[in-house]
């Protein structure tokens, strides 16, 4: 199963933040212990994450790091130029003015500090900090393999120089397009350099001006209960995860993103006795979909349908995600933003969702529907984007 896209051929207790703006990073070198008491635990700082992080985005070492040397490379030197230029153009013309709307049209999400539940996710911590940077917890879902950061110290350069050139392609989809391509993602993000989704989610935080304080391996038990490991041993364990814990310079409150791979499909669901139990006592949270290849629409997700119909406060999503029928009736407060279309050629013309175009319709006749400021989908380079919030009433 597709875990967060397919292939278009076109174009719980931290200190609540002050705003929704992403903030430069700081060193943290000499920090001392903090809790991160939304998952429990006590995270010693680790700057070699953030060390490692910063370098494979392209940006300077933090006074103090051993890594410094490495940024004499010429190659590295070009690299970093070449991701600064990219990164520059996605912060304005994309990111930016995503943070800029949610600012005003997701300012009760913002404030509320809940969780955000990321189905069909792959890496893409990116997209879903811009709209939700408040978050105790993001919990991102998928098919790929965590992996691990390489530990650079130990590599040659020309090894280096390899690995960079492989994680900048990783990331061209999402650079262009906006998201990750599933049948892209599963040969660039499992091969030996760049082997899985842990280092796009590092690079991502740190260049949205974050800093990383650790990353740690669990295993999620059956009773939803979780037992830390030493490494990441995904590729032979169900229901191994990884957690990065983050900051924003802003403040002192520690932010966790936890991304594990699974199989969200209805019978290996039924079958995953812990993440089901983890799922059944999940909080209330921000349910977050976007490119998710329609598989909501699917008689075989009805599994995860009924859990984000239970379990979300809000729903902030495209058309991809969760089905219009499904959040009718007298439930949900909807509101709609940008232009509905037909899915693009890459997908049946089934997807399409006649009861959405007529409430794009009728609420455009009512001067409902809001413009979309910014592209974000599977129509990218087009203002022919769409945007859907559901917010439970009561």
């Amino acid at each position: 199963m597709a875990s967060c896209s397919n292939q278009p051929q076109q174009q719980n207790s931290t200190a609540p933040k002050k705003d929704c703006a992403v903030k430069k990073s700081i060193d943290t070198s000499k920090a001392k212990p903090v809790a991160a008491k939304p998952m429990g635990d006590t995270v010693t700082p680790n700057r070699k994450f953030n060390d490692e992080a910063r370098f494979i985005a392209g940006m300077k070492q933090l006074p103090g790091s051993s890594l410094m040397a490495l940024e004499k490379d010429t190659f590295w030197i070009r690299y970093a130029k070449n991701f600064d230029t990219q990164w520059n153009q996605v912060q304005a013309k994309r990111i930016k003015p995503m943070s800029d709307w949610a600012a005003t049209e997701l300012a009760a999400e913002c404030k509320s500090n809940l969780d955000v539940f990321y189905p069909f996710s792959g890496p893409d911590i990116l997209h879903a900090n811009a709209f939700f940077p408040n978050a105790h917890v993001y919990h991102l879902y998928a098919l790929e393999r965590a992996g691990a950061v390489p530990d650079l110290a130990k590599m040659k350069t020309a090894a280096i120089d390899t690995y960079l050139t492989d994680l900048y392609a990783s990331l061209a989809d999402v650079f262009t397009k906006s998201y990750f391509i599933t049948k892209n993602m599963l040969t660039d993000l499992q091969r030996e350099n760049v082997n899985g989704t842990l280092t796009p989610i590092c690079v991502f935080l740190v260049r949205s001006g974050h800093e990383i304080v650790n990353v740690k391996y669990f295993h999620l038990n059956e009773n939803g209960t979780e037992t830390q490991l030493k490494k990441d041993s995904a590729a032979i364990h169900t229901n191994d995860f990884v957690k990065v814990y983050f900051k924003n310079p802003a403040d002192s409150s520690i932010q966790v993103v936890t991304y594990m791979k699974c199989d969200l499909s209805d019978n290996p669901l039924k079958a995953n006795k812990g993440l089901s139990t983890w799922l059944n006592n999940m909080p209330m949270s921000i349910t977050y979909i976007k490119s998710a290849s329609y598989l909501l629409q699917n008689s075989f997700f009805s599994v995860m349908r009924d859990y984000i119909l239970k379990k979300s406060q809000s729903i902030v999503q495209d058309d991809t995600g969760m089905p219009f029928k499904y959040m009718g009736g007298d439930k949900w407060n909807i509101s709609l933003y940008g232009v509905y279309i037909k899915p693009v050629s890459s997908f049946p013309v089934g997807f399409f969702q006649t009861d959405l175009e007529k409430a794009y319709k009728v609420s455009d006749s009512l001067k409902m529907v809001k413009k979309l400021p910014f592209s974000l989908g599977y129509h990218w380079g087009t203002s022919l984007q769409n945007l859907i919030k559901a917010e439970r009433k009561g």
